[in-house]
């Protein structure tokens, strides 16, 4: 503990710095490795989904990367997330762990026992969740038994959208159906299609690809062409950060290529708009 009663360490300063130039200086002072400095600086200083809800009201998001995120720190502030089950019942719970990767969250049991029986027993929640500000609401399907860290839970899927609402009384919201977002790439001279399936606000993207196509880490994809049927064409980069082999719900083999969009600032926001709608 420092003089002033907070934490020292990674820790301390991720409760103390408030701004990216504080943040740089006392980074700097740290003994930390230059990578676990880099990566702490980049989860004080990247953008969130409550802070770009503050400015836009209401928000639905589609990124699988700012849904992991987003019920990450629900879970890390222990914020309390209910739903109502049949017959007019509260289930209240918290999030326990978010495992974007394999796609399901864990949730602790509520102190109702008829209440989680309904839970174990309904195909599919609606859960709200009053966050930093803000009421969230999102999806957790096939509900079922589990434990985490030896405590008893319940285990769902995750969701594929959830929707932010920076106030209440908003009313009834309207959501847009969901697009394919497709781009023409380019390597050498090899041109090939993909789908953009994932961009978070920090510019981390998600593509899925022809497995047959010879790509690794460090390939620049340049002048991509993004396609979406609302929105005229644009262009912008992919870094290729990895690759990996994943079998489709259609059972077709594909490569899913997790990269860092490259571009103006201009043209990233059109892309993050694809996946993270402002409904204000």
């Amino acid at each position: 503990m420092s003089a002033s009663g907070q934490p020292d360490g990674a820790a301390g300063v991720a409760q103390r710095v408030t701004n990216a130039p504080r943040a740089a200086r006392i980074l700097r002072s740290l003994p930390l490795s230059a990578a676990r400095k880099l990566a702490l600086c980049v989860r004080l200083t990247s953008p969130d989904i409550t802070s770009r809800l503050s400015t836009t009201g209401q928000l639905l998001v589609r990124s699988g990367i700012e849904i992991g995120r987003l019920l990450d720190s629900m879970a890390q502030d222990r914020d309390a997330v209910t739903a109502q089950v049949p017959p007019q019942l509260l289930f209240l719970s918290q999030l326990l762990y978010v495992e974007p990767v394999r796609g399901f969250m864990m949730l602790s049991y509520s102190d109702h026992k008829p209440a989680n029986s309904a839970v174990l027993s309904a195909r599919s929640l609606t859960f709200r969740c009053n966050h930093r500000g803000a009421q969230f609401a999102f999806t957790g399907g096939a509900p079922r038994q589990a434990a985490h860290k030896g405590q008893a839970c319940i285990q769902c899927g995750l969701p594929t959208a959830v929707l932010g609402m920076q106030r209440r009384g908003s009313g009834r919201v309207q959501v847009p159906a969901q697009a394919p977002v497709t781009c023409d790439l380019r390597m050498g001279l090899i041109s090939f299609p993909g789908k953009v399936v994932d961009v978070s606000l920090d510019g981390i993207g998600t593509l899925v690809t022809d497995p047959t196509i010879p790509l690794c880490a460090g390939t620049r994809l340049e002048n991509a062409r993004i396609r979406h049927p609302e929105c005229e064409p644009f262009y912008v980069d992919f870094e290729v950060r990895y690759v990996t082999r994943v079998t489709l719900p259609n059972g077709e083999r594909a490569s899913r290529i997790g990269c860092q969009v490259v571009g103006s600032r201009a043209v990233l926001e059109d892309l993050i708009r694809l996946f993270i709608i402002d409904l204000g």
